[in-house]
C-alpha cells in the first residue's frame, strides 16, 4: 500500500467536508460522490494534478466506507511512491471490487458509470442484501424522478 497516496487521498477528503462535502459515511453519500463525479465530467478544464488528486480521493472514500461497513471487507491501496495503480475494496478469499475503475468509467460517461448503482452491487457482494436493495430502490426512484 501507497502510504503517500493514502495521505494525500485523506488530507483531500478532509478538505472537501471542511469545504461541506456530504462525506459522512453512510450509503446516501455515495449520491454525492455520484454528483461530485458527474460535474467533474463536465469540467474538463481542470489541472489534470488535481483531478488525479480528486480520483484517488473518492476512490478511497468508496473503498473505505465499504471497509467500514462490510465484515471482513478491507481497504488497498496499491501504488508506488505517487503512482497509483489501482483503489480495492478486498474481502479475503472472497470478492474484490475496484474503486477507482468505478471513479474514472463515473467521470468518462456518467450515464452509464453510476457509481450509485455499483456500489449496490459491491454491498450485495460483500453480504449486504438489505443496503444493496435500499441503495437499488433509491436508484429506481432518481431514474423515474429524472425520467419525467
Amino acid at each position: 500500500m501507497s502510504r503517500h497516496l493514502l495521505a494525500e487521498a485523506h488530507r483531500f477528503l478532509d478538505w472537501a467536508r471542511e469545504q461541506g462535502a456530504e462525506l459522512d459515511g453512510t450509503d446516501h453519500s455515495v449520491w454525492f460522490v455520484q454528483g461530485v463525479l458527474e460535474s467533474m465530467a463536465q469540467d474538463n478544464g481542470e489541472e489534470p494534478s488535481l483531478r488525479a488528486v480528486k480520483c484517488l480521493a473518492y476512490a478511497v472514500y468508496l473503498a473505505e466506507l465499504l471497509a467500514g461497513t462490510c465484515r471482513d471487507v478491507r481497504c488497498v491501496v496499491d501504488g508506488v511512491g505517487m503512482n497509483l495503480r489501482s483503489v480495492l475494496a478486498v474481502r479475503e478469499g472472497g470478492p474484490v471490487q475496484f474503486p477507482l475503475a468505478w471513479v474514472r468509467s463515473c467521470i468518462d460517461d456518467p450515464c452509464g458509470g453510476n457509481v450509485g448503482f455499483t456500489f449496490a452491487g459491491a454491498l450485495r457482494d460483500f453480504g449486504e442484501d438489505g443496503r444493496a436493495a435500499a441503495m437499488y430502490a433509491q436508484l429506481k426512484q432518481f431514474d423515474e424522478s429524472r425520467a419525467r
